[in-house]
């Protein structure tokens, strides 16, 4: 009895055991299950959220993609557009390479011509000829060549001496302006001739030419001469190295003249002749106009006197016809009537219209001294 009890309580509590062994399992199961389901549902809820911002983001590639689309199409025209800038630089340099190559042949060939020109103008007598030549230019450009005498016409004498100027210019009221070439080139090498030389050089010309006088041998004329540098250069290095020196010049009676100055004076000058010539042919107008109308006056006269003369013609005329159709004709009629002639004598007519005389109020007055004259 004993032992079946104590068999059956094992086995109860075997069973008790079991069922709650079972029941700790199932509830170990469930809550494994039930944290399975929170992961899952976390888990899909991230997975949503995921989705829902890899859309969005979808979205905005998409309309990054169609804001890009045309940026990358300008960028592209824009990569082409600067490649080909590239490539016309590329070429402008290589032309300016090609033009610097030639400057510096053309340099090197105006460095030769240079160096021979200095040889050439190295003698006085080359000096004067340059200068000479620079002179007619200027006269040709100005357009003074008939009122320009050259050194080969003009020689005077002085008080310095005997001198024949380079030009003479004929001002309107027989006036003049002496003209005198000078070209000083020693001065324009410094390291051979020293700091200053040029205006040294123009100075020395400057006192030659104010000691000549050039004005007192011809009146009238300005006090003062022309002394005219062949170059703009020459004159600019002078004054350079020298400021003071155009007043001084012009103080001693010598104005220092480049190219460019001298044929604004020669211009000035020539602007002048033609307001002469101007003068002139309005005074020869006038005197034309005048003899003109003094004839116009005589054959005014010479018309009215012919018409009155014509008038005077037909008056008569008529006097004659009446007196022959009153007079002679009934005779001559009486005398055919006779059987001397057969053919009838002819009827002569009277004129009936007189001259046009002048009607015009410029020739009414002369018309009435010539009828009443």
């Amino acid at each position: 009895m004993n032992t079946a009890l104590l068999a059956f309580a094992l086995l109860l509590a075997l069973v008790v055991g079991l069922a709650l062994g079972w029941l700790a399992g199932a509830a170990r199961a469930r809550a494994s299950l039930q944290e399975r389901l929170v992961r899952a549902e976390t888990t899909a809820r991230l997975l949503q959220d995921r989705s829902e911002t890899l859309e969005a983001d979808a979205q905005v590639a998409g309309e990054l993609t169609a804001a890009v689309g045309p940026l990358s199409a300008d960028l592209r025209t824009l990569s082409q557009h600067v490649s080909g800038q590239d490539r016309q630089q590329a070429a402008r340099l290589a032309g300016l390479d090609e033009q610097l190559r030639q400057l510096a042949l053309q340099n090197e060939r105006l460095r030769i011509s240079a160096a021979e020109l200095h040889s050439a103008l190295s003698a006085t007598s080359a000096r004067g000829d340059w200068g000479e030549v620079q002179l007619r230019r200027i006269v040709e450009l100005a357009g003074m060549l008939e009122h320009v005498d050259f050194d080969v016409q003009v020689s005077v004498r002085t008080d310095a001496g005997a001198g024949r100027p380079d030009m003479v210019v004929r001002l309107p009221g027989e006036a003049s302006i002496v003209i005198d070439a000078k070209a000083p080139l020693s001065g324009l090498d410094p390291e051979r001739s020293g700091e200053g030389a040029q205006a040294r050089a123009v100075r020395r010309h400057v006192s030659a030419l104010s000691k000549k006088a050039y004005w007192q041998s011809f009146s009238p004329a300005p006090r003062f001469v022309v002394c005219f540098l062949p170059s703009d250069g020459l004159l600019a290095a002078a004054g350079q190295e020298d400021p003071a020196l155009i007043d001084d010049a012009l103080t001693a009676g010598v104005i220092l003249a480049s190219p460019s100055t001298l044929l604004g004076l020669l211009k000035t000058v020539a602007l002048n002749w033609q307001q002469v010539d101007l003068s002139r042919s309005a005074h020869r107008i006038l005197d034309l106009g005048r003899e003109l109308h003094a004839r116009v006056s005589t054959l005014t006269e010479h018309l009215v006197r012919m018409g009155t003369s014509l008038d005077r013609t037909v008056e008569d005329y008529n006097r004659l016809i009446g007196s022959f159709e009153s007079r002679f004709l009934p005779t001559a009629r009486k005398l055919s009537a006779t059987g001397v002639a057969e053919a009838d004598l002819p009827e002569p007519q009277e004129l009936p219209s007189r001259s046009r005389g002048l009607t015009a109020a410029e020739f009414a007055a002369e018309a009435q001294e010539v009828m009443g004259s």
